[in-house]
């Protein structure tokens, strides 16, 4: 989160002649607070050279989460610039005051709350203000703003309307979500806290994680961040709304849909809401009801089974959600597909005897009278669903193109009759496959809905033959328990090193220490994989020696193959940088993971204190952390210096495992530089 600090700059006066140095202020009390509540951002000082200092204040006073403002004395800037908050922001402002002051709060702050500090022994009241600003970011007071208490209808500004994404950030984000890369997009989500863009940067970097990398669990983490700072945040809890509920398809844990129907009611409660986001808020409700439907009859045995339990009224109830959140919208082609797709599911189950039992007065003729009304419904929304995505086409984004064509082809599956279908499957097969990105959450979308009908007997065969035709044959799962392991060590000691620690004479002794701790991981039960990053000395041993014990090896490099040469080899001699141009080139590009082509940091990143190695430590931990295996375990050749103060090499490393919470395993390097090496 974001924090932009309001004061007078050096020493001030105040009225009576009272010296306050709020440099001092600020460095004993202020900056710690801000530190201790995990927050980024200063003053005005971190935009002094950037060009226009007006335009920056005002968008760093709208964006920041929260604003703390130093009203000691009387300062013209200061109130100036609190006035802009409080015109801008609801709430989030934090109001502190030195003591004694002679100065007296102007009258139109006069009711505010503010928390007292003592002048001289500003540090003191550090516990205070940090509980201040706690409860600031956690209150539920409507306001604190005069401005908003005055004027309660007036709206809030758009904090998106001047986040502007850093051109480079948004490459970044695009390239790794075209790769699927969920390490890198974790990086991404750390590197982007405390910048400017940070509330828009991690809704690119959320959406990535959702619907390209399909990492849910840390997209759930990145969106929650945002609402952390935005509790009602449109983007954020429509996000939510959906992340949980796919967590609890694969969970079955019952609090995961709650959270998924407590994001929906956050969105339903923003006034004003437009008609097309009430309907997709609408829509997710009838979403979350068939999702409760389809668990009670998804695990039995046969169609017949399944169709007898999905008798049930929230097949119903989902039917009418999805009809009602379409006529609130009628552009909003999702509801209407949903219920079209929903309503043909109700028909087919109508044709059973049990249907008329979801009818509690005259069963059969209101169970008949209800197919009739189906029936004349179903007709409609063919029609004007089929408008609604032809309008999606031509004035959607790119989102609502991607999930209009898959509409499009659920029309297809259900309304081409089912004897051409069946003739030729590869009717239906290819309008999906036109529409859908492979591998993405688009296309697991699609194919839960065509599993489901597979599942109720509705056109079975045909929803079979897509899904066959588009995944391919079901691939073969390997036994076992997954152990990651995530080699580092250090590298070889230069000709020139003052003081030995890895001499290249004890290659042969590394290389048998490395090889003795990998075959003492191995367990019967297990597939051990090892991820690494390949400098010259312990890294390049320890890829080496995966081959013949049968190891599969990912590489990491932060940069491209001719960049890291160029970085690093040329300080080290030509056997090693031949061995790193082997193993790159012998790796194949399916179990190589790049970040970037040229040597050095993103520009967005250029004025943060990181090393393009230091980032590669923290990617190759994050990847780590993505990769879903049983167990994960950081192998260190290490000379087990706790006081290394380098962020770039393997002391940094083994201080992110234990960050992390991974295994440790440690080959000690002082086995290397003694004269049995």
């Amino acid at each position: 989160m974001r924090c932009f600090v309001i004061r007078g700059f050096g020493k001030k006066k105040d009225s009576e002649g009272q010296v306050i140095d709020f440099e001092r202020v600020h460095r004993d009390l202020i900056a710690e607070a801000i530190k201790e509540c995990n927050l980024m951002g200063d003053t005005t000082a971190e935009v002094l050279d950037a060009g226009s200092i007006h335009e920056d204040m005002f968008q760093l006073i709208l964006q920041a989460d929260i604003v703390i403002c130093d009203i000691t004395v009387h300062n013209a800037n200061v109130f100036y610039e609190l006035g802009v908050r409080h015109a801008l922001r609801k709430k989030h402002t934090v109001l502190i005051k030195g003591n004694p002051s002679a100065d007296v709060t102007p009258f139109d702050i006069a009711g505010g709350r503010y928390m007292p500090y003592p002048v001289a022994n500003p540090g003191a009241a550090l516990g205070d203000l940090v509980a201040a600003i706690r409860a600031g970011l956690a209150g539920a007071r409507e306001t604190d703003s005069p401005i908003f208490l005055t004027l309660p209808k007036l709206p809030e500004a758009d904090v998106s309307s001047v986040d502007v994404l850093h051109l480079s950030f948004i490459e970044e984000v695009q390239l790794a979500a075209a790769r699927s890369d969920k390490g890198w997009l974790r990086l991404l989500a750390d590197d982007v806290m405390g910048e400017r863009f940070e509330r828009q940067g991690l809704k690119a970097i959320g959406r990535a994680q959702w619907k390209n990398a399909k990492d849910y669990e840390a997209a759930i983490a990145t969106w929650e961040i945002v609402r952390g700072a935005a509790p009602y945040d449109l983007d954020a809890n429509l996000a939510l709304a959906n992340l949980y509920e796919r967590q609890f398809k694969q969970t079955g844990e019952a609090t995961l849909l709650e959270r998924s129907n407590l994001a929906i009611e956050r969105v339903l409660a923003r006034k004003p809401l437009p008609p097309t986001d009430r309907a997709e808020a609408l829509a997710l409700k009838g979403r979350n009801l068939k999702t409760l439907w389809r668990l009670a009859f998804s695990k039995l045995d046969t169609p017949e089974q399944r169709r007898a339990r999905a008798i049930d009224v929230k097949a119903k109830l989902s039917y009418e959600a999805y009809r009602d959140a379409y006529k609130t919208d009628l552009n909003s082609f999702f509801p209407g597909i949903a219920a079209f797709q929903m309503g043909c599911i109700l028909q087919s189950l109508a044709q059973s005897p049990g249907f008329a039992n979801l009818f509690t007065h005259d069963r059969q003729r209101a169970a008949k009278q209800y197919v009739g009304v189906l029936k004349r419904d179903l007709a409609t929304l063919q029609h004007v669903v089929r408008a609604s995505i032809e309008r999606a086409f031509t004035d959607g984004n790119d989102d609502d193109r991607v999930w209009a064509a898959i509409s499009a082809a659920d029309l297809v599956f259900l309304t081409e009759p089912l004897s051409v279908l069946q003739a030729d499957p590869a009717i239906a097969a290819e309008a999906y496959r036109n529409a859908v990105p492979l591998g993405s959450f688009y296309w697991d979308a699609a194919k839960g809905q065509l599993e489901l009908f597979a599942q109720l007997g509705i056109r079975a065969d045909v929803a079979q033959a897509v899904i066959t035709a588009l995944d391919g044959p079901a691939a073969g799962v390997q036994s076992g328990r997954r152990h990651l392991v995530v080699f580092s060590g250090h590298t070889v000691d230069k000709a020139n090193a003052p003081k030995p620690r890895f001499p290249s004479a004890a290659q042969q002794r590394a290389r048998s220490l490395i090889e003795d701790a990998l075959r003492g991981m191995k367990r019967e039960d297990e597939r051990i994989t090892m991820l690494a990053s390949a400098a010259p000395g312990a890294d390049i041993l320890a890829l080496e020696s995966c081959k013949p014990l049968g190891i599969e090896t990912w590489l990491c490099l932060p940069m491209s193959r001719n960049a890291v040469a160029d970085e690093v080899f040329k300080q080290y001699e030509d056997d090693w940088r031949n061995r790193f141009f082997d193993l790159v080139d012998a790796q194949s590009q399916e179990r190589t993971y790049l970040m970037h082509s040229a040597a050095g940091l993103p520009r967005w990143l250029s004025a943060r204190g990181m090393t393009p190695w230091s980032r590669g430590n923290r990617w190759m931990l994050r990847q780590a952390q993505a990769w879903g295996a049983d167990r994960v375990t950081l192998l260190a050749l290490w000379d087990r210096n706790e006081l290394d103060p380098s962020t770039d090499g393997t002391a940094e490393m083994v201080r992110l495992a234990r960050k992390a919470g991974m295994f440790l395993e440690i080959i000690d390097c002082g086995q290397l530089a003694g004269p049995a090496a």
